[in-house]
């Protein structure tokens, strides 16, 4: 199978340095740009100056553009993603592979900076927004990407999350959002213990995107059966697999 991944959503440090990662050891990756524009897959070179483009869901067009969100070269092609919407997840993933072909893994990131709402101070509104991105957006996507596993008889799931400092005191709805991720990693290594496909979990405790990234695409391209089903605490040091 050819070496093709899907990147979701690509936001933050930790999918930005996935990205460059997957590039430079040779993976053609599928980029989910959320408020990314258009309607098609685009190469990165194009998504770079698409910056001030409206949203195709209603939303606020980026404005800081692809060099500011990390885009790599143009081997590389984003695909406009809205979270909330299971539609969007399905439609994500069809273009992802109308694109690069059929995928052999993917990978969904849980950035916290997106996951906070003040219990109190936020508007019910607000509060389900969150819910919806956090909590059903992940569990929408992750079905797609199954799906097309199973119909294939194979490929990779990687859920990658920062660890939470000890001393971090989260509010509730990111507290909420950040277990809910880990759970759904949780029931994804349970589903794969008796299907074709593999799932592993990193949680990152080494503040080093690189170093994560690179560890990450290393696992993706020789799969370590001993280390599926499970999440992994990478902290970046010296020994097996930095743990």
């Amino acid at each position: 199978m050819s070496k093709t991944i899907l990147i979701a959503p690509f936001d933050g440090p930790i999918a930005s340095a996935m990205a460059a990662e997957a590039e430079a050891a040779g993976w053609s990756a599928a980029l989910a740009l959320v408020g990314g524009g258009g309607g098609e897959p685009r190469s990165a070179d194009e998504a770079e100056g698409a910056g001030d483009e409206a949203s195709p869901h209603g939303g606020e067009a980026a404005q800081d553009g692809g060099a500011a969100r990390g885009l790599p070269a143009s081997s590389s092609v984003t695909v406009p993603y809205e979270p909330r919407s299971f539609v969007s997840a399905s439609s994500l993933v069809l273009s992802a592979e109308n694109a690069l072909g059929p995928l052999a893994a993917a990978v969904l990131v849980f950035d916290p900076a997106g996951a906070k709402a003040e219990l109190l101070g936020a508007k019910p509104g607000e509060l389900a927004a969150l819910v919806e991105e956090r909590c059903s957006g992940p569990l929408f996507l992750a079905r797609e990407i199954v799906r097309r596993f199973e119909a294939r008889g194979g490929g990779t799931l990687l859920l990658v999350a920062p660890e939470s400092p000890r001393d971090a005191a989260p509010g509730p709805a990111a507290s909420m959002a950040e277990k809910a991720f880990e759970g759904l990693g949780s029931g994804l290594f349970a589903a794969a213990a008796s299907s074709p496909w593999t799932a592993y979990g990193l949680r990152d405790a080494s503040g080093q995107a690189d170093r994560l990234a690179r560890f990450a695409v290393e696992l993706l391209a020789s799969p370590k059966p001993s280390k599926a089903g499970r999440w992994l605490r990478f902290s970046g040091k010296a020994g097996l697999f930095g743990q």
